[in-house]
């Protein structure tokens, strides 16, 4: 009977995680436009720069959403990857490729491949708006396994970003 209980424990304290809570952050912390929603098992947080901070608890992969001064998504990407451009090597770039979810809002993606320290790293910068006037990039970083690992949770965060308002968000 004891084995019985602790197995169920066990299985319990596995699953859990799984059924964890997702997480909703209003964005920008002062006058918020959107929502976005992160999985139970991803740590996340608006930081005291205004950075949302996120990532899988334990694991060596995260992303951030951050407001840029951009006018467009193009060059929320270019403001983006020159912050990027200071701490990684050998970037190299895939070509942009837009995409609309279902709740209206047009992003645009940019995938990279680049080295930290002489490590391999795939990284992603994604740009949108809500309003055609300001400007947001989601930027991602971690190892080729890790990005595998966990592209569709980021797949399903970038799905959740909701605007607070009615206007879609697309941009030319």
């Amino acid at each position: 009977m004891k084995f019985r209980t602790i197995v169920l424990f066990a299985a319990l304290a596995f699953l859990l995680p799984a059924v964890a809570p997702a997480k909703t952050l209003k964005f920008p912390k002062e006058n918020p436009q959107f929502t976005v929603t992160f999985p139970g098992d991803w740590k996340a947080e608006i930081t005291d720069a205004g950075i949302i901070s996120a990532q899988p608890k334990g694991a060596a992969y995260a992303i951030s959403i951050f407001p840029v001064q951009a006018t467009n998504a193009r060059d929320a990407i270019e403001e983006t990857l020159k912050e990027v451009d200071k701490r990684f090597d050998n970037i190299k770039p895939s070509d942009p490729s837009e995409f609309k979810t279902e709740n209206g809002i047009k992003f645009l993606e940019r995938d990279f491949t680049a080295k930290d320290k002489g490590s391999p790293r795939a990284l992603a910068i994604v740009a949108f708006s809500m309003d055609k006037e300001s400007y947001f990039a989601l930027f991602q970083a971690g190892t080729p396994e890790a990005d595998k690992q966990y592209t569709q949770d980021v797949v399903a965060i970038v799905k959740s970003i909701k605007s607070l308002k009615s206007s879609d968000g697309d941009d030319d």
